[in-house]
């Protein structure tokens, strides 16, 4: 029986903060803190995704790549 994907949550883009020859648009207070709340909602997030023992296995896996065929002998992570 196939599971269904977890649902997570919508995040959309605030409106750009430039116009179209790039200069920066002036912010009002509220969609600074508009912003800023989207911004941390989406770090929030970040921590409902995988439990600990996933994360502890990614970052392990990362950490042999990152160490794999370096010029240095050093290791960026640990031995």
């Amino acid at each position: 029986m196939p599971t269904s994907p977890v649902a997570q949550p919508r995040l959309t883009s605030p409106p750009r903060s430039f116009d179209a020859s790039g200069r920066a648009l002036p912010l009002s207070p509220e969609e600074i803190d508009q912003r800023a709340a989207l911004a941390l909602q989406a770090l929030d997030s970040l921590e409902d995704m995988g439990d600990e023992e996933e994360q502890r296995e990614t970052f392990a896996y990362l950490a042999r790549a990152v160490n794999e065929d370096r010029l240095s002998d050093r290791p960026r992570f640990g031995s």
